[in-house]
């Protein structure tokens, strides 16, 4: 069934998030920033109220969250200065949030632990990720006293649900993770699409699936980690797409802990000619905007991350 909520012309639609969602999956390498003139670039958009906000406002919403997830682009070095900048704030204020990442695996929490416990570098335990970009933060809540909480689902983890379906997991762990309960056909019709675009339509329709289900359950598995530390409160350091509200971990939170307060920031890098907040984020399921504020930035030059698929 296609989603009516999604517009017709989905090629032209989905082809800025698919680019996005590429340069994410890509080995990051940090980009010269464009744009930086662009009169959306530095501002807040509360999608809520269709109107733009100040940062006192933004701080203000981000003490009354149990969960403030800021969704980035993982090679856009102005993302990673704005979480740094709102993590410090929290801190001036008095809070204290686990710092949970998507950089780290959930099996490489004891040694995370470890290594701060002996002062060794982590840049070590960040795999397939740019050590210099996330460093400031791991540094600046070392400082702080906070706890660091590894979020993300190991590979080896998801390599069985790509392959053979959420059968392969342990019993009871589908229903615990509210993996069946949060879905429905408009959310697999999305999903399969950013998916199969993501990858340049150059997966099978089989490997495509798959990919879907492992995404699902790395959005389930992340908010079950700010589940585990959602009392001390979290800051969330996390790709654009696992922020969405309408399909991402906002959804597995509501399901599991009802009445979380998620904040949930997407940082969005304006576009040449696009200056108006209605142009962007167009794509969204079931009516629910993709995130509470939009935060505009200026955009990472990035190389076509099709290439790589095309040779």
């Amino acid at each position: 069934m296609k989603p009516a909520t999604i517009p017709a012309r989905r090629g032209t639609l989905m082809s800025g998030l698919v680019a996005l969602l590429l340069a994410s999956c890509a080995t990051i390498v940090p980009g010269t920033l464009r744009d930086t003139d662009h009169p959306l670039a530095g501002r807040l958009w509360d999608t809520s109220v269709q109107g733009f906000i100040d940062d006192a406002e933004l701080l203000r919403r981000a003490a009354g969250a149990d969960a403030v997830l800021l969704g980035e682009i993982h090679d856009n070095p102005e993302h990673h200065r704005l979480q740094a900048r709102l993590l410090q704030a929290r801190i001036d204020a008095g809070a204290r949030p686990a710092l949970l990442m998507e950089q780290f695996d959930i099996d490489q929490q004891s040694a995370l632990e470890e290594a701060r416990r002996s002062s060794r570098d982590l840049a070590p335990l960040m795999h397939g990720w740019e050590w210099p970009q996330y460093q400031p933060l791991v540094a600046l809540a070392a400082t702080a006293g906070l706890t660091l909480q590894a979020a993300n689902l190991p590979w080896a983890s998801a390599r069985p649900v790509v392959r053979e379906g959420f059968a392969s997991m342990a019993a009871g762990e589908l229903r615990r993770l509210a993996l069946e309960t949060t879905w429905n056909d408009d959310r697999q019709s999305y999903m399969t699409e950013v998916i199969g675009a993501s990858h340049c339509g150059m997966v099978t329709p089989q490997l495509r699936d798959g990919l879907v289900r492992a995404q699902r359950l790395r959005d389930a598995t992340l908010a079950d980690a700010a589940l585990d530390r959602i009392d001390q409160g979290v800051v969330f350091i996390l790709g654009r797409g696992h922020a969405r509200r309408d399909v991402g971990v906002p959804l597995y939170l509501a399901a599991r802990r009802p009445g979380t307060r998620v904040l949930s920031i997407g940082f969005v890098e304006v576009g040449a000619g696009k200056t108006a907040p209605a142009q962007y984020e167009t794509e969204r399921v079931g009516n629910i905007a993709p995130y509470d504020i939009i935060w505009f930035t200026p955009r990472a030059e990035r190389a076509d991350p099709c290439l790589a698929f095309r040779k």
